[in-house]
């Protein structure tokens, strides 16, 4: 049986990065991932909130010399009256973090990987945990090749959800049931302020969805469309076809991919939001979207992940110094895995709000709530400062132009 101070299940950012920040600590561990890589995945774009705990790691350097696209902003745009606006990074409320970058996540996550193995990580790879159990002493994860024993197990699985799945812990959010049909395309019009911003394009007058467009260094472009899942099924139509005619509709995106050529194939997933019940228990913790997975509007994907790799960190730090893994150990985690999902949710429901929308694209208007927003879309969202958190988090989807230009007019 192998030993080993904490198991990672998931070798994707969240489990590299979780893995690197522990080995930095001195704990052996020890990631089981059942994938293959370099494998594909979506979520390129990437937030400035992740800049820190990269350096953090040492891996920050080699995503530089790596040669990606630094994202500098973000574009949004709403489709029918073509009203849009720009946020800066380096205008939010923090100006130390004025950069991401732009990923194509398949060397992207070998990279980050890569980068935890060189610090002394074992990474057992292709192999996929079969099961889990948990006693007074330990953590015991079962794998075809044996078991791996060890203080905690981090499930940092992604949306295969290794333990919320046994746990029947996973609960679907009842409003955001989400169908994406994306492609990489060639000779797509990108950013004019900038082309390495990525860009947002909001359609339809109540919950129908968006588009991103989100440039690769290599030229290529990531293009594609989130709806509902009813409007999809009502259309008839199958993703490619989907994807084609919402492109074909478009009044800001058809202009920009009238010369595309695609690469490969249009590709289609359900983006389903879910949470769990809990985030952490005896022995045993959730990182990222392993517990939660939200609409991925705002790019949050990754930056959550690294985030959650980040205060799981400091939690095990904390849990090592007085031998200590249970639940009661973590629940300042769990609280803030609970309040960074809140504040993304509440600006998720204020983006389909057409009222706040209007507010988003017209904020240059009222300076302090487009840099309230710039750090939001940042990834800046245990800043206490920011008065926009605690309106958004407290209104549940009803918004008010008058109260927000009290607030932040």
């Amino acid at each position: 049986m192998r030993q080993c101070d904490v198991t990672i299940i998931g070798g994707g950012p969240g489990g590299s990065t979780l893995a690197a920040l522990l080995a930095k600590q001195g704990r052996s561990v020890c990631i089981i991932e059942r994938d293959t890589f370099p494998r594909f995945r979506i979520g390129e774009s990437l937030l400035p909130f992740s800049i820190d705990i990269w350096r953090e790691t040492g891996v920050l350097q080699k995503i530089h010399d790596a040669g990606y696209i630094v994202k500098n902003g973000a574009r949004f745009v709403v489709d029918e009256s073509l009203e849009e606006e720009c946020f800066w990074f380096r205008n939010g409320l923090d100006t130390d973090h004025p950069y991401a970058f732009q990923v194509q996540r398949a060397p992207f996550d070998q990279l980050l990987l890569d980068h935890a193995r060189e610090l002394g990580v074992e990474v057992l790879q292709p192999l996929e945990a079969t099961g889990a159990r948990f006693t007074a002493d330990a953590a015991i994860v079962e794998t075809p090749q044996g078991e791996i024993q060890s203080k905690l197990l981090c499930d940092v699985s992604g949306r295969w959800t290794f333990l919320s799945g046994r746990q029947g812990q996973r609960r679907i959010h009842p409003s955001h049931r989400k169908v994406t049909a994306f492609g990489h395309f060639r000779n797509v019009v990108r950013c004019e302020q900038d082309p390495a911003n990525i860009i947002i394009v909001r359609f339809g007058e109540t919950r129908m969805g968006w588009f991103w467009l989100i440039p690769f260094a290599d030229g290529t472009t990531s293009v594609g469309v989130v709806a509902d899942v009813g409007y999809f099924k009502d259309s008839g139509l199958g993703p490619a076809e989907f994807f084609n005619k919402s492109i074909a509709d478009s009044r800001a995106m058809a202009p920009r991919m009238k010369q595309a050529e695609l690469c490969g194939a249009i590709r289609t997933e359900s983006d389903f939001s879910f949470t769990s019940d809990h985030h952490a228990g005896d022995r045993w913790i959730k990182v990222g979207d392993a517990g939660a997975f939200i609409d991925p509007i705002f790019s949050s994907g990754v930056f959550l992940s690294t985030k959650a790799a980040e205060l799981a960190a400091g939690a095990i730090k904390a849990a090592f110094a007085i031998n200590d893994f249970s639940a009661a150990a973590f629940a300042e985690y769990e609280a803030q895995i609970r309040h960074g999902t809140k504040v993304f949710w509440a600006f998720i429901d204020a983006f389909y709000n057409r009222d706040f929308l209007k507010q988003m694209v017209t904020s240059r208007r009222r300076p302090l709530l487009q840099k309230s927003i710039t750090s939001l879309l940042a990834g800046d969202i245990y800043n206490q400062k920011n008065q926009l958190i605690s309106y958004l988090t407290s209104k549940g989807g009803a918004y008010a132009d008058k109260e927000v230009e009290a607030l932040l007019g």
